[in-house]
């Protein structure tokens, strides 16, 4: 019987503990996103990009961590990738005018 009761102990607290990692790891990608955003921002941002960062939060509320991980890490690629573009339009950018 103890040795159920360590056991059933033991597994609540390594759940527990990855439960609290996700949730660091996933306010971490929420804290980046933002950065990048408001960076990106200055240059010319995708359309919903903070679209993706606003239904992140609205599912970490809802307690699906996995899924606002999952829209936190598109919305910062999504960020980074706009301002490479803007970064690559900039150096690259010659009018074409038709003849």
């Amino acid at each position: 019987m103890k040795k159920i009761i360590v056991i059933a102990g033991l597994a609540l607290t390594l759940t527990a503990c990855a439960s609290m990692h996700a949730d660091r790891e996933l306010n971490e990608t929420i804290a980046q996103a933002e950065k990048e955003i408001a960076a990106a921002n200055k240059v010319g941002i995708w359309v919903h990009t903070e679209k993706f960062l606003a239904d992140a939060k609205k599912l970490q509320d809802n307690f699906d961590t996995e899924g606002a991980n999952k829209l936190a890490k598109k919305a910062l690629s999504e960020a980074k990738l706009a301002q490479k573009q803007a970064a690559a339009e900039a150096v690259n950018a010659k009018p074409h005018f038709p003849e």
